[in-house]
């Protein structure tokens, strides 16, 4: 009897270089565009680092230290992670009664902590310290939201030219709570007094507030008796940056720029637009975002156009087996939908 087991995990980045101005770092200093110093940049923090290790371990160990709060905060906004087994007898079927599936559907949502720099215009400190709002429970740090923003698959027998195997796939997001909470008080209160009430100026009030964007991964894993794995990560937000890890290891990620500028040229920290953000923003009104208004069927339909001229999947790892290739197996399986 031989063992398979295979995990896949989809790790999501805020780039950023140190915000702590007591140290010699740059309040806004991040992937987030700052608007003049008077939105995102300088509401929140990102995750205080370009890059992440090869070693899925010590990214989970990693936390950024701010003054502003007791506690470390992890340096990644989401993660998505998948693991298959089972057991086979002779490398090409499988006991059926073997078979695991396993998620990180229990684990915490990172936090998205608010900026705690002395002197930066931040509507949303302001609103937290204020003694007549209570939209933030007066909490400079709130978990991301994740409310019904995932989507698991079952564990799914597969056959690719005689050879039997097992796949499933996990399509998770998650967004800030502060900004969905924002979302909630516009619409409640109405544009006019929503500014009145927080001070905050017209131009500070764009998508972002009016539909919060899904920062996203569609993630799928194949695992074939003969030792054959896939993972492939179909579709996932186009801000911010994404990677593969494969058996705990680094194996793919998303290309990014810690900002791009609509003019062209070379992109600063401190300037005000982020074309990739903007895009990103605006994807929630149409089929290009799994949590769109429109319907799940639209998705599919986008998806299945995307992958057909090309440009997908966003990421992918695989290794052959005693029979097998991951080449094959990719020909052979099309996007699994996890609803």
């Amino acid at each position: 009897m031989v063992e398979r087991t295979t995990s896949a995990a989809t790790i999501t980045l805020l780039p950023g270089h140190s915000e702590n101005t007591a140290e010699g770092g740059d309040a806004l200093d991040s992937a987030m565009p700052d608007y003049d110093g008077k939105s995102l940049d300088a509401w929140f923090v990102a995750d205080a680092v370009t890059d992440l290790p090869d070693d899925l371990e010590t990214v989970r160990e990693m936390r950024k230290q701010l003054p502003e709060y007791d506690e470390g905060l992890r340096q990644y906004r989401l993660a998505n992670e998948l693991e298959l087994s089972f057991s086979t007898e002779d490398g090409r079927t499988v006991v059926d009664s073997s078979v695991t599936r396993k998620t990180n559907a229990n684990e915490k949502p990172s936090y998205v902590g608010v900026e705690g720099e002395a002197g930066e215009e931040n509507v949303v400190r302001d609103i937290i310290e204020r003694d007549d709002l209570d939209w933030f429970d007066g909490k400079d740090k709130l978990r991301a939201d994740v409310a019904g923003k995932r989507f698991e698959s079952d564990a799914v027998r597969e056959a690719v030219d005689g050879i039997e195997g097992v796949r499933a796939s996990v399509l998770f997001g998650g967004s800030d709570t502060y900004i969905e909470i924002m979302r909630e008080k516009f619409y409640e209160l109405g544009p006019v007094e929503f500014l009145e009430t927080t001070g905050m100026e017209f131009e500070a009030v764009p998508a972002f507030i009016v539909q919060p964007p899904t920062m996203y991964t569609f993630l799928e894993l194949a695992v074939m008796a003969d030792g054959t794995s896939l993972a492939r990560v179909w579709d996932v937000s186009p801000y911010p940056k994404h990677y593969l890890y494969v058996d705990d290891r680094k194996r793919d990620e998303t290309e990014f720029e810690e900002g791009s500028r609509l003019e062209g040229g070379e992109w600063r920290q401190n300037e005000n637009a982020n074309e990739r953000f903007g895009q990103w923003a605006l994807e929630e009104q149409g089929l290009r975002s799994p949590f769109s208004p429109h319907t799940r069927t639209g998705y599919e339909q986008y998806i299945d156009h995307a992958t057909s001229i090309g440009r997908y999947p966003a990421m992918a790892y695989g290794e052959d087996g005693a029979e097998l290739t991951a080449s094959q197996v990719a020909f052979n399986l099309p996007p699994l939908f996890p609803w």
